[in-house]
């Protein structure tokens, strides 16, 4: 019986808190545990096992994760998908689960072209939209930030937070489902899901796992990115639970 819930942290990974905090309100009282695992638990405790309905790599950076889970932590990972897991990639985790990532190509000292081998979604994971949001280029700051506005496969608005994410490049759009789409001059995929053997991939560019109201706790003060994103909390929590009922058993 898939009964628990595992985020990955280890090296690479950002502050997992607010991504915890939203997966423990909706899956506990659905009688699922949420917890952690890391690399070595992957690897060597057999935890990513028929128990895990959910596997969340969370934002970071995606070469660390590389570091860490090459060659028989991606092989577990695969495993565990293809026999019925899902696995929710967010940020960097989206970037780590794609056949090749493009990050900040024109930047050169920023620039990573990289296949990562985990190969769970035959895409390129190209980031960040710096240009395209009107943002600085990726960086630890607020100012490389956003709350930005998607559009779901059933035309419904939600605002989310960007930091730093990708769009995807499928290499057969029909292996893939768009679950929402950027609102951009040229609309770009920004959530996408894969069927994967008997389970799925769900990836993500956007944070929806972040409220304005604890993200300004985390920057220390409330911007237009803060304001814009708690003045739309109903309509991220909307799309956040639309993406957890994916997982159903």
């Amino acid at each position: 019986m898939r009964n628990k819930v595992l985020i990955y942290k280890d090296y690479g990974c950002a502050d997992v808190s607010a991504l915890e905090q939203e997966l423990r309100a909706y899956f506990e009282p659905r009688g699922c545990e949420v917890s952690f695992t890391d690399a070595a638990g992957i690897i060597y405790r057999n935890e990513l096992n028929h128990n895990v309905l959910a596997f969340f790599m969370p934002g970071g950076a995606s070469t660390p994760y590389r570091h860490k889970l090459e060659v028989l932590g991606n092989q577990k990972i695969r495993a565990y998908v293809r026999t019925g897991g899902i696995y929710y990639g967010i940020c960097a985790g989206a970037y780590y689960a794609c056949r090749r990532t493009i990050f900040e190509k024109d930047i050169p000292q920023a620039r990573i072209i990289e296949d990562y081998k985990l190969d769970l979604v035959e895409a390129q994971a190209v980031g960040s939209l710096y240009k395209e949001l009107n943002i600085a280029p990726f960086s630890h700051s607020p100012s490389s930030s956003a709350a930005v506005e998607i559009f779901d496969e059933n035309g419904n608005s939600a605002v989310v937070h960007y930091h730093g994410g990708p769009y995807f490049e499928p290499d057969k759009p029909d292996n893939l489902r768009i679950l929402a789409r950027y609102n951009l001059e040229e609309s770009k995929p920004a959530v996408i899901l894969r069927r994967y053997g008997r389970g799925s991939v769900i990836l993500s560019g956007v944070h929806f796992e972040d409220r304005g109201d604890r993200l300004a706790k985390t920057m220390g003060e409330m911007s237009e990115t803060t304001r814009k994103l708690s003045a739309h909390e109903a309509s991220r929590l909307a799309f956040f639970q639309k993406l957890m009922s994916l997982s159903k058993r």
